[in-house]
């Protein structure tokens, strides 16, 4: 529809040099006011109607935008948080951004050189209609400008993408630095973390300037080249005129439409940057979404069973020589708690991730109640499981949002959940109780309170899956003893829980043992033939390497 307005938009426009023929050709040599007022309201309805289709095209624009982003934003979004729970780490809403960039240029003004930019051998057309050799000054002068406009492109392309990619790792890095600036002020690392920030703006600003600069030369060469086609039009009108070729007020008509020829070749130029950093942004989300295809068909089961069961289930990411998990099988009775224990880097966190299904196996199958991870509807499979990472991970909002997963859970069901993980005494001491609102990570709160909260949030609905990440780290011996008075009741329940930690004390709940060393499932069993395992085989071999 833009593309169809801009046309009309284009054949009005010639409204203007065709009023200044009639003006000169007929009222001044018949000397009649009523067509002059007659040709000036002609004039007037055309141009106000051109100024509407201008209006109605921007429009037009700004509600594609709109419908364009509810269609790949909820996609985009998707896939960040999809593609960050794979690499286990983010690198901020970059592609994002870049969707705006995308978007705002091809909704707003700087994308209307491409409508108009199909119109410009009409207008050639129209001056060779007139004379030849008018049109071929025209031509010429219009390939100069093109050529210039594609010089414009080979010359600052490099320079604007490496600026580009130069201000993304300076944004991330920046994300990552704030996030942990209580790191960076205690231990002294402000000056070389800024050295290092600077390093890359630095290179942001100097390929930017570089860019600019020869923009700048090359968009003054387009003006300056333009200015002098324009007066040579005029020469060229005149030398006509002089012969009695055409009429005087041809050559201002022609000036006319030679001017509007060539504004899509300026309008490009000008807006070279921003439809360099939409067609980087459009390449970006392209291959974000390309790496994180839409979910296959997926089904939704009725709870039946939570049993897990893993067979030959491996884990690798790409780059890294070894796999951070290799040949691991298992299967977890329904209703049974789990612990995993390991050396610090054995893949017991990853293994974690995988039960959850936050990232798929490289290897092997991984099912819970019977159905593969991948085949399970996403979020009818997050209703069913609770998770506690080891960073608890909580969100700017309320207690109650976090909580409630952001949800629509009730009151009463965030208040269970809290009772459950034990905080809600700590809860109603807070000012505005569950309505207090938290910073980022859950500013606000100890180490401890943020992990019980939590637990709560891993507690909503009593979930049929529980997997906990060092969920004792930041507790006291009194909040061990109520996390372990929490798991008994809920085990009770019939959940399935898993837990992963360091600290054995809190190990006294569950049925089964896994020891994990270097990717492997090295001992799986009661925990006390896991325990035999540990001091027969793993203690030796490390007392060995320390004298060693």
């Amino acid at each position: 529809m833009a593309g169809l307005f801009s046309g009309a938009i284009n054949l009005l426009y010639l409204s203007s040099p065709l009023y200044l023929m009639q003006i000169y050709n007929r009222v001044l040599v018949s000397e009649n006011v009523t067509t002059l007022g007659l040709l000036t309201l002609i004039l007037l309805a055309a141009l106000v109607t051109m100024a509407f289709l201008d209006a109605l095209r921007a429009q037009v624009l700004i509600r594609s935008g709109m419908k364009l982003d509810n269609w790949l934003s909820k996609r985009v979004f998707s896939a960040l948080v999809t593609k960050s729970a794979r690499q286990g780490y983010s690198r901020g809403s970059q592609q994002l951004r870049q969707l705006d960039q995308f978007r705002s240029f091809i909704t707003g003004p700087g994308i209307h050189f491409a409508f108009d930019l199909p119109w410009i051998p009409i207008y050639l057309a129209l001056l060779f209609f007139i004379h030849p050799l008018l049109g071929v000054v025209a031509t010429l002068g219009a390939v100069m400008l093109l050529g210039l406009a594609l010089l414009n492109e080979r010359l600052t392309r490099p320079a604007l993408t490496a600026s580009e990619h130069a201000g993304n790792r300076s944004y991330a890095f920046t994300e990552n630095i704030l996030r942990h600036s209580d790191v960076v002020i205690a231990m002294g690392m402000q000056p070389a973390i800024e050295r290092h920030w600077q390093g890359n703006r630095d290179t942001m600003l100097t390929r930017q300037a570089f860019a600019s600069d020869r923009n700048a030369v090359v968009s003054s060469g387009i003006r300056f080249a333009r200015l002098f086609l324009q007066a040579l039009m005029l020469g060229a009108g005149a030398w006509l005129a002089i012969d009695g070729i055409i009429m005087p007020a041809t050559i201002f008509a022609a000036s006319i439409v030679l001017g509007r020829a060539l504004v899509p070749v300026e309008q490009g130029v000008s807006t070279w940057k921003q439809f360099s950093e939409a067609r980087e942004g459009y390449r970006q989300v392209r291959a974000l979404l390309a790496d994180v295809p839409r979910p296959e068909d997926t089904t939704i089961l009725p709870h039946t069973t939570n049993a897990i069961v893993a067979d030959g289930v491996g884990y690798a990411i790409g780059g890294q020589r070894k796999p951070i998990l290799s040949g691991v099988s298992f299967e977890i009775a329904g209703g049974s708690a789990v612990g995993i224990v390991g050396p610090s880097g054995s893949g017991k966190s990853t293994l974690a991730r995988l039960l959850i299904g936050a990232i798929d196996p490289s290897a092997g199958t991984l099912r819970y109640g019977g159905l593969d991870y991948a085949k399970w509807d996403r979020d009818a499979l997050g209703r069913q499981i609770g998770y506690l990472p080891q960073d608890v991970g909580l969100f700017a909002g309320t207690v109650r949002e976090n909580v409630a997963r952001f949800g629509e859970a009730s009151i009463d069901d965030v208040i269970a959940a809290a009772r459950a993980a034990g905080i809600h005494d700590m809860i109603m001491d807070l000012p505005k109780h569950y309505d207090t609102v938290l910073g980022p990570g859950g500013v606000g709160l100890s180490g401890g309170q943020r992990q019980r909260l939590g637990l709560a949030r891993a507690l909503l609905g009593k979930p049929a899956f529980l997997v906990l990440d060092e969920p004792n780290a930041n507790l006291d011996a009194a909040g061990e003893t109520g996390l372990r008075d929490a798991l008994v009741e809920i085990k009770k329940s019939g959940t399935t829980i898993v837990l992963v930690t360091h600290r054995t004390t809190i190990l006294e709940v569950v049925d089964v043992l896994m020891f994990v060393r270097e990717g492997r499932l090295e001992a799986c069993g009661p925990p006390d033939a896991v325990y035999a395992h540990i001091k027969e085989k793993v203690v030796p071999e490390m007392e060995k390497a320390r004298a060693a």
